[in-house]
């Protein structure tokens, strides 16, 4: 069962003396392998101002920190990979990347949904973290090819 439920903040302090976040958030999101084996992971997210979530994965527990969501996302999926599993969220589309402004403006949390062809309408956005179905998503490598070919599409002048 895929849930994302907000938790009021929880300590989650252990018998070290380190100080530990308290959980503002936990996220219940699959991950498949490529014999098509599913997995669930926890992820629980810390506040916003600390970009910190803790994976919780059949038993192991992985911290990641970093700039924002996005940048400790790509930490956990990179983790995940090297084990051969894809998670399966929202952030692991072929076609969903913030802008910069996005980025910074919900620390990374939300990201746009690219289109193929130019419109006039604003882009969809998705929470990063919302679970997507294993036939939509891809690796990191594969994700940022996507992203580069779509910009090159679209700004055929300024290919990257």
């Amino acid at each position: 069962m895929v849930d994302m439920n907000s938790r009021p903040e929880q300590d989650t302090t252990d018998t070290s003396s380190a100080p530990q976040p308290k959980w503002t958030e936990e996220i219940g999101l699959r991950t498949i392998d490529a014999a098509g084996l599913v997995r669930h992971v926890s992820i629980y997210l810390g506040d916003p101002s600390t970009a910190h979530i803790t994976l919780l994965d059949a038993g192991s527990r992985m911290e990641f920190s970093g700039a924002d969501y996005l940048d400790c996302l790509t930490q956990v999926r990179r983790q995940l990979e090297r084990d051969g599993r894809l998670l399966c969220c929202q952030g692991a589309r072929p076609n969903v990347h913030p802008s910069g402004q996005l980025r910074q403006f919900t620390n990374g949390r939300q990201a746009y949904v690219r289109r193929s062809e130019l419109s006039s309408e604003a882009p969809e956005t998705v929470d990063i973290f919302a679970p997507a179905s294993p036939e939509e998503i891809v690796n990191l490598d594969d994700q940022r090819t996507a992203i580069i070919d779509s910009w090159n599409a679209r700004h055929p002048g300024n290919l990257v």
